[in-house]
């Protein structure tokens, strides 16, 4: 394969996860480096403004109280909170702000430990995914392993199944299972896990004191353990599964095109890149379009490169389809199997 660019990983992109050997189309180093750069206001932006959505979305629901807008708001929140979780993702890579210690702690505190994560126990998952991916020294293959509601294709009633008992808060386990099993995994000082359970009770005192209790489980913990269980679980097909080795130079990974509905409930902050976020990690999230551009300007990539149009598709590619029943092939009256090729 004739690649136009080539770089070898250096130290610091190996400290925010790139690894370039084995990346069959790479960027030269300059360009790497532009697309890199770290835009502090930026990432206060984000991180205020989605905050300042999910405040403004819980005004609005209690203002002009509906059923119907109260679903909506669970779903837009949820939604809220899949941002947020990306932010912490961007900032595991160290691609919020310069300042490392502003970084973590803005990660952790604005970011993860709402969700009942840790970003600090993440980046130790994350890195190690990113070095070994859907090989078993990868967690993340290492946790599904063996599971049957990992294992593709699916019969559509199975999968239909699964994802309405994400929805309706019936897999709130999983979302636990999973901060548990991080936490489990991460050996935290000290003076850490202070920091976060004591912002855990003083968050829920004061919660409890304005009598906003209430408001904490209608407006946090059901899009929490709903909705955002739901898009976690279409995100994470979409992104290492449901992918015959046939149909990509790159297996195992997948970049989804995404519309606007898509992008507000499903995949914001460009989440959908995945191909290029495991290409280039040390690219932060809003210059993923541009490296998505970039690198599909190059024939290798845009011929190897498995990408599905839209959260819909990967659905689609992750069903087991029934053969169609036998039929008469015309001028020869014998019966033929016509069978259809699962679209991967």
């Amino acid at each position: 394969m004739n690649h136009r660019f080539a770089v070898p990983a250096s130290a610091d992109e190996r400290r925010l996860g790139d690894d370039a050997a084995g990346i069959p189309v790479k960027l030269d180093q300059d360009e790497l480096r532009r697309l890199s750069r770290v835009n502090p206001i930026l990432g206060w932006m984000h991180v205020i403004g989605e905050w300042s959505l999910i405040v403004a979305t819980i005004y609005l629901c209690q203002r002009f109280w509906n059923p119907v807008l109260y679903i909506f708001a669970v779903a837009f929140i949820g939604a809220r909170q899949h941002a947020l979780l990306i932010l912490m993702h961007d900032g595991v890579h160290y691609r919020l702000f310069r300042n490392r210690p502003l970084n973590d702690w803005v990660s952790e505190v604005l970011l993860a430990w709402p969700h009942l994560v840790s970003a600090r126990a993440y980046r130790k998952n994350h890195f190690a995914h990113h070095k070994y991916l859907n090989s078993p020294q990868d967690p993340d293959w290492k946790r599904r392993e063996g599971d049957p509601a990992w294992i593709f294709p699916q019969p559509a009633p199975t999968l239909a199944k699964m994802l309405f008992r994400d929805v309706s808060g019936l897999n709130a386990l999983v979302l636990l299972r999973l901060a548990a099993s991080l936490v489990s995994a991460d050996k935290a000082s000290t003076a850490f896990l202070v920091a976060r359970y004591g912002f855990y009770v003083a968050a829920l005192s004061t919660i409890v004191y304005v009598g906003a209790f209430k408001g904490l489980v209608i407006y946090w913990l059901v899009p929490l353990f709903t909705w955002l269980v739901f898009i976690m679980r279409i995100r994470s097909i979409a992104e290492h599964h449901a992918i015959e080795p046939a149909d990509a130079a790159y297996p195992s990974i997948r970049t989804t095109r995404t519309g606007l509905l898509e992008r507000v409930f499903l995949a914001p902050k460009n989440v959908n890149y995945h191909i290029e976020h495991h290409f280039f990690p040390s690219v932060p999230f809003y210059r993923l379009p541009k490296l998505h551009a970039l690198l599909m300007s190059q024939p290798e990539f845009r011929e190897g490169a498995h990408v599905t149009d839209s959260y819909w598709g990967v659905l689609v590619e992750s069903v087991a389809r029934p053969a169609r029943p036998a039929k008469r092939a015309r001028g020869f009256g014998v019966a033929e199997m016509q069978p259809v090729r699962t679209a991967m």
